[in-house]
């Protein structure tokens, strides 16, 4: 039995203590935002409940103080009015003010099931690299840098697949109960 653990030990800090570069599954930045009912909003409604579907959430200037949501489709945004809590509560969308929420198409490694995912909107390469909050566009299931030309697969956990590689997306904890989402990181 002691030479079991022994052998686990062994492993699990030969694990850790390999290259530096390997991201958790999670940023460690902060990431506060709840929205219910994702039916009011059609956008964040198909975003979480259709595969293969995103959507792009920030906070333009804005006199109302209205969150902007975006399709992958180039639609016209929805505009949803803040949440009596989030009027209370701290919101952070991610580092350069944007998340992007949706469903994708393959689950991931390990489950039976996509379940919704949500990443920061920034380019991760060109804030890591540059230190610049390079917002990215969406299309397609995809997300574009318009700055190091990047192309990142939001259907296979934010992976970077182009050329130059790089930085996934900086992916925040979220949950989605079929009624509100809830983004909570930090």
């Amino acid at each position: 039995m002691k030479k079991l653990i022994v052998i686990l030990l062994t492993a699990t800090l030969a694990a850790c203590s390999g290259d530096e570069d390997v991201q958790t599954k999670y940023s460690g930045y902060t990431a506060r935002f709840s929205y219910s009912p994702v039916s009011a909003c059609p956008s964040l409604q198909r975003a979480c409940t259709g595969m293969g579907e995103f959507c792009i959430i920030d906070r333009p200037i804005d006199p109302q103080q209205r969150f902007r949501v975006r399709d992958n489709h180039g639609n016209d945004p929805d505009w949803i009015n803040p949440t009596a809590i989030q009027n209370y509560t701290s919101t952070v969308l991610g580092i350069g003010g944007s998340l992007i929420i949706g469903l994708p198409n393959l689950a991931e490694m390990g489950a039976d099931m996509p379940t919704v995912i949500c990443f920061d909107g920034i380019c991760p390469n060109c804030y890591t690299n540059s230190h610049i909050t390079k917002q990215v566009s969406l299309k397609d299931g995809q997300a574009t840098c318009s700055a190091c030309q990047r192309i990142y697969d939001l259907n296979s956990q934010g992976i970077v697949i182009t050329e130059q590689g790089g930085h996934t997306l900086y992916r925040y904890a979220v949950g989605f109960n079929g009624t509100g989402v809830y983004v909570s990181n930090n």
